[in-house]
């Protein structure tokens, strides 16, 4: 079992490492041990339970209600919000299920049949919008709630990285589009799906584009910015901003490269905030996205 000090899990959950002391001591929610030399520090369990808490935190439960929470009932919240998460068509139901089949028994063969299977019914937007996303929830919730290991998240997320970057491959590309984009995410994120499916779409629509990946310090950005002159920037914000993160990778941003399109996904209210008042262009669907990527050139900069 692993072994992790209040800043892993303040990383781990996005978490303020004293606010997870303040429910420690106020609720009783996490009981630290402690070494030989009275240092402490948290297990697997810990880890499990803070994510845990944290999405009740999301789905608005209050934090005096979670702290009265037994191991069961919070275990039967979370089955609530992956019930919640994941209703629709029974077809689609099905391929999920499978594909929890293929990940849960390490069965590439039946993953790979399932997606060719949707992507041939579907289409790549929308097995990716309607099967891979909901996957990707289902199983994180699965992770936090014990029913799934992570080396069973990681084997699906490495599948989902791979399909996409065969999608991407198989496009042609583009030198001479009217739009150039740079698709990057800053030094604390590492959850780069989302950003690759940005690039499949950016790529499909015949658009020039520059794929940086994750975590991506902000001097080696701006040396690709200034050599590269993009018209657009994208990042995607998954953790969590703590203090100032946002603001100042923003900031600097929208101050070093006026002439630039700079545009995030994700990223919670106050990151969205500060994107409006610096003017970021906030895409939150894939509309928004396919919208400004039919928009010229000339339009776009005006």
């Amino acid at each position: 079992m692993s072994s992790y000090s209040i800043k892993d899990l303040e990383r781990i959950s996005s978490t303020k490492a004293h606010t997870i002391r303040m429910w420690e001591q106020r609720y009783g929610l996490l009981v630290p041990e402690r070494t030989d030399t009275n240092i402490r520090f948290y297990n697997d369990e810990h880890v499990k339970k803070i994510l845990n808490v944290c999405t009740l935190l999301d789905k608005g439960m209050k934090i005096s209600r979670i702290g009265k929470l037994t191991k069961s009932e919070m275990a039967a919240e979370i089955d609530k919000i992956i019930r919640e998460s994941f209703q629709g068509d029974m077809h689609v139901e099905a391929i999920i299920n499978e594909a929890l089949v293929a990940v849960t028994t390490y069965n590439v063969a039946l993953f790979d049949e399932l997606f060719a299977n949707a992507v041939k019914r579907l289409g790549l937007k929308k097995t990716y919008v309607k099967i891979l996303y909901p996957l990707l929830v289902r199983t994180g919730l699965m992770w936090v709630k014990d029913d799934l290991l992570p080396s069973q998240e990681h084997f699906l997320s490495n599948l989902i990285r791979q399909k996409l970057f065969a999608a991407i491959d198989a496009l042609p590309s583009t030198e001479n589009g009217d739009q150039k984009w740079i698709l990057f995410l800053n030094e604390e994120e590492d959850h780069e799906i989302g950003l690759l499916f940005a690039y499949y779409m950016i790529k499909q629509l015949g658009k020039n584009v520059i794929y940086l990946g994750a975590r991506v310090p902000f001097r080696d950005l701006s040396a690709v910015i200034s050599a590269c002159k993009p018209t657009h920037a994208y990042s995607f914000f998954v953790r969590h901003q703590f203090d100032n993160q946002a603001e100042t990778l923003l900031g600097s941003l929208t101050s070093s490269f006026p002439d630039v399109h700079i545009c995030i996904s994700g990223g919670d209210e106050k990151t969205k905030e500060i994107a409006i008042k610096k003017g970021v262009t906030l895409i939150e669907t894939i509309e928004n996205l396919t919208e400004i990527l039919n928009t010229s050139k000339c339009i776009t900069e005006a």
